[in-house]
């Protein structure tokens, strides 16, 4: 099971986060079974410094920024080694 973070702390969910905790319950049907979707409070993102900006998710070990359902979805797909329909 493919474990993915998506940061619902305020800064993130302000900037798109809340859209892309939607995606827990519209899954595509070929992940239901293989992905984990959970909110997380914050992933500690803002700390860093640098040009990164939210919102953050975090799809196995691979953070990513500016994240969008299609960037996350092709992570997640990327990782688990199937293609995306």
């Amino acid at each position: 099971m493919l474990n993915v973070r998506i940061c619902v702390g305020t800064y993130c969910y302000i900037t798109g986060g809340q859209e892309l905790a939607k995606l827990k319950k519209n899954l595509p049907e070929d992940l239901v079974n293989k992905v984990e979707i959970i909110g997380s409070a914050c992933l500690g993102c803002h700390e860093n410094e640098g040009s990164a900006k939210p919102p953050y998710a975090k799809v196995g070990d691979v953070m990513l920024e500016e994240c969008t359902e299609d960037k996350l979805l092709d992570e997640i797909y990327k990782q688990l080694g199937m293609e995306r329909k």
